[in-house]
């Protein structure tokens, strides 16, 4: 089995928006996509921004036991258990994904104006490396002048 990848976009001016542009880059090559949130709350919070954004059309998304989660490319939940074994997953829970969950890569986003996020992210990416996860950074502020 690969190393399990950690990926942080950081320096994103909105969480929301820059998860909806990365599901979208994801959703381009096909893969099988997670999102877990921290609760049930913000899986509905979520789950409606997915249906509103882009403006011209929506992510593909269900529940990973819907009925059509088998042709569906993005599940979206609050339990990690239900995302395992996702290709790419959006960890949206502020805690470090197990690397037993089965993910190839995980993604956190990380806003430049929420410090205590910055922080915690800080903490998540040495738990990341202690775990056995290849950790990787991009600054979405360089990305956007470039």
């Amino acid at each position: 089995m690969a190393q399990p990848q950690a990926s942080f976009y950081f320096n994103v001016q909105s969480r929301e928006q820059a998860l909806c542009q990365l599901v979208g880059k994801a959703l381009k090559q096909r893969l099988a996509i997670g999102i877990a949130a921290d609760s049930e709350a913000t899986a509905a919070r979520l789950d409606r921004l997915l249906w509103e954004v882009p403006a011209t059309g929506f992510l593909p998304h269900c529940h990973p036991r819907d009925a059509v989660a088998a042709e569906t490319p993005v599940w979206l939940d609050h339990r990690l258990e239900t995302l395992a074994g996702r290709a790419v997953l959006f960890n949206w829970t502020g805690q470090v994904v197990p690397v037993a969950l089965g993910a190839g890569r995980v993604i956190e986003i990380v806003a430049r104006d929420d410090e205590a996020g910055r922080q915690a992210a800080r903490q998540r990416v040495a738990q990341y490396k202690d775990a056995g996860y290849l950790v990787d950074y991009t600054d979405m502020a360089q990305t956007r002048q470039s």
